[in-house]
């Protein structure tokens, strides 16, 4: 491909993640405009509006997990469109997920409840996580951090990302709320599908 045709194929992509991450926001938002008029009171409001924005910044995140392995063991259209859009998709999440942490922050405020040292943890890494790989999705930050370094933050990262969702989803799930087991069914079925996927490749290999 040369440089003039490249330029057309980049301004899409960029209109594509540009699309995504507004998609995100509105709806993110309006998640939260709709819990605050569902539930009037302001503790069941924010507690429903944070809720609902993690369950939707998940579904953004689903694809970005299953891209890859996705495609290498079934490629269609749409898994080359995911993995196409990996980068896109994953700023979306980053956006859904920023607007859901605003939610919690004001349940917190609104409640005076401070989260324990684990969530801190746990969820804070997260968003650090979060925070660095948007801020590094982009060609030039996979040039000035190498690639295998780049390769290496964006690995931990959603293997972290990913870990916060199933210890909540199993949690939930283990306390009797059924309502959570496609939640998690999608977290434990990313993972095994990525397993797979790598012992296939390497049993090929030898």
């Amino acid at each position: 491909m040369t440089a003039v045709s490249a330029r057309p194929a980049a301004a899409r992509a960029q209109a594509t993640g540009f699309l995504l991450s507004g998609a995100a926001a509105l709806v993110a938002t309006g998640v939260i405009l709709g819990s605050l008029a569902a539930f009037p009171e302001a503790d069941d409001g924010w507690l429903h509006a944070a809720r609902y924005t993690a369950r939707l910044s998940f579904l953004f995140f689903v694809p970005v997990f299953y891209a890859r392995a996705w495609h290498q063991l079934r490629p269609s259209a749409a898994s080359r469109w995911a993995l196409r859009n990996r980068r896109y998709l994953g700023l979306a999440f980053a956006t859904a997920h920023f607007v859901h942490l605003f939610a919690l922050t004001r349940f917190n405020v609104v409640t005076d409840q401070v989260p324990n040292l684990v969530t801190l943890v746990g969820g804070g890494g997260a968003y650090v996580f979060i925070a660095a790989m948007a801020a590094t999705s982009n060609d030039w930050s996979v040039r000035t951090l190498g690639a295998r370094n780049w390769k290496r933050l964006h690995t931990v990262g959603i293997f972290w990302i990913w870990f916060v969702f199933t210890n909540s989803y199993g949690g939930r799930v283990a306390g009797g709320d059924l309502y959570f087991v496609p939640f998690l069914a999608l977290a434990l079925g990313g993972l095994a599908l990525r397993l797979y996927v790598r012992f296939r490749r390497r049993r090929a290999a030898a």
